[in-house]
């Protein structure tokens, strides 16, 4: 009893805390903050949809990018370093606009995916789940992906690097020092970039402690629960998401010629997408099995009680045995994965976006490949 008590007592306090919006990430307190600014500007009393806080996003940051071009003067390597990449002005300023749009766009989007997890535990998985350290595993995971500071740490390493790498090679390449308005712009890239990579990796996390959970699920086929389709959809919609992220970051380094970026997107975002696939559902099979060895050792249990007696002369106690032997061998016949044709459709499906991104990319060097020589 004082297990059930503490377990139940764990769960309330993680509902409680959900619902009063007390896990919120770095993007969550920033967009509250950038909402408030707006509603202070523009009068309003209400708050913004989200879609409008980012397009007011979007346009602020621009703007501030833009600004320090004018600011230092930089427009002539501006130009130069759109030259370089084989462009004509407007569409440099096109491209550079289209990257900070997608970046602080993803932020948002992969933000509101971890509002969903959010809501899916408070509103489903709580309820289900069976033991206090499962709620402990989620608790320590909400702290971490709260965690604002070590987000903004994360955020501002990978600015720095990505700036320095950017402007260093832009650099060499211009044979002057790239900018400081250029610099700033990397910076920025680099900040938001460091911002979705940590949002991505607390997910691949929490897919990484779910094969420890112990869920409460259908007990006649634990792999047809609604538990799992719930946590099959959200984690797979992810990994296509990631999937259109490095589709499109694949197709601009392509273009650009940057084939050294390209390596290194492939290594950080496309083989998390693969190994994000295989967390998910090897943990979800994790549970599954887990479920039904709940359910066979307690037909189990019942049938060597039922041997106990001894009394295999008796019809009612062999037919006892024998429908649950049938339920035995029913259970065990079941599905040990959430895997199926839709599933594996779909992460097929996720690892062709950056292959076809790449192909776009550099579609004369393929038709090259392919055409024949006279």
């Amino acid at each position: 009893m004082p297990t059930d008590t503490a377990l139940i007592e764990k769960r309330e306090e993680l509902k409680r805390r959900l619902a009063a919006g007390e896990y919120k990430t770095l993007v969550d307190i920033f967009l509250e903050w950038f909402d408030r600014l707006i509603r202070k500007i523009t009068r309003r009393s209400e708050p913004l949809p989200i879609w409008q806080t980012t397009v007011g996003l979007i346009l602020a940051v621009t703007l501030i990018v833009y600004a320090a071009v004018y600011v230092a003067d930089d427009l002539a390597i501006f130009q130069d370093l759109i030259e370089l990449m084989g462009l004509d002005f407007g569409l440099g300023i096109s491209l550079s606009i289209s990257i900070l749009v997608f970046y602080i766009t993803s932020i948002v989007v992969i933000n509101q995916y971890i509002a969903r997890i959010f809501v899916l535990w408070r509103d489903m998985i709580l309820d289900s789940t069976e033991s206090v350290t499962s709620l402990e595993e989620f608790e320590s995971w909400l702290e971490r992906t709260g965690n604002w500071r070590w987000n903004l740490l994360t955020a501002i390493i990978v600015g720095l690097l990505f700036s320095t790498y950017y402007v260093a090679i832009s650099s060499i390449r211009l044979g002057v020092f790239a900018g400081y308005s250029f610099t700033f712009g990397t910076f920025v890239s680099g900040i938001l970039g460091g911002v979705f990579i940590y949002l991505f990796w607390m997910v691949v996390l929490l897919s990484a402690k779910l094969r420890r959970y112990d869920l409460k699920l259908f007990p006649v086929d634990p792999a047809s629960s609604e538990l799992i389709s719930r946590l099959s959809s959200v984690f797979g919609s992810i990994v296509y998401f990631v999937a259109v992220i490095a589709s499109y970051l694949t197709l601009v380094a392509a273009s650009s010629g940057a084939f050294l970026t390209l390596g290194i997107i492939l290594l950080i975002v496309w083989l998390p997408i693969i190994a994000m696939f295989i967390l998910n559902q090897t943990s979800l099979s994790s549970i599954i099995r887990r479920a039904k060895w709940k359910t066979l050792n307690g037909i189990q249990e019942k049938v060597e009680k039922l041997q106990i007696v001894e009394n295999f002369e008796d019809k009612e106690t062999i037919e006892a045995i024998n429908r649950l032997m049938d339920y035995h061998d029913r259970v065990k016949a079941t599905r040990n994965s959430a895997i199926d044709l839709g599933t594996t459709l779909n992460f097929i499906n996720s690892l062709l976006l950056p292959i076809i991104a790449f192909i776009l990319g550099n579609l004369e060097l393929v038709v090259n490949l392919f055409r024949k020589q006279p």
